[in-house]
């Protein structure tokens, strides 16, 4: 619709044409506030983007050393190593160190557990 002078037989077609303009930016927005479904699931790395993204920057000698005693989770093809983002960061988490106050809390739900299933 590029006339600039609309007659009022046009006025059902251009309402009709600007409906489908509102529905085409409406769909946009909706497409930029859902930006997770265009990501995929799950991202795999090589062994250099592996280094950049574990937060104390290792050497890759550190990461095959890694690698050939099992402590990282890996992923091979042929001599290939790739690492998936999920799994790292699974690991990552999973290395936290417990405090005290975790260790005590833990501790005290065992004994309560045991006490509970001997009587």
């Amino acid at each position: 619709m590029s006339e600039k002078n609309i007659t009022f037989e046009d006025l059902p077609k251009a309402m009709s044409w600007m409906m489908d303009k509102l529905n085409e930016l409406d769909s946009k927005i909706n497409g930029l506030n859902n930006p997770s479904s265009n990501v995929p699931t799950e991202q795999w790395m090589n062994l250099k983007e592996l280094c950049e993204y574990i937060p104390s920057h290792p050497a890759e000698q550190t990461v095959y050393g890694w690698t050939s005693c099992h402590q990282i989770p890996f992923h091979k093809r042929g001599k290939r190593i790739m690492f998936l983002k999920s799994e790292i960061d699974e690991w990552l988490h999973a290395g936290k160190i417990k405090s005290e106050k975790d260790l005590e809390n833990e501790a005290s739900q065992f004994i309560r557990s045991k006490r509970n299933t001997r009587f």
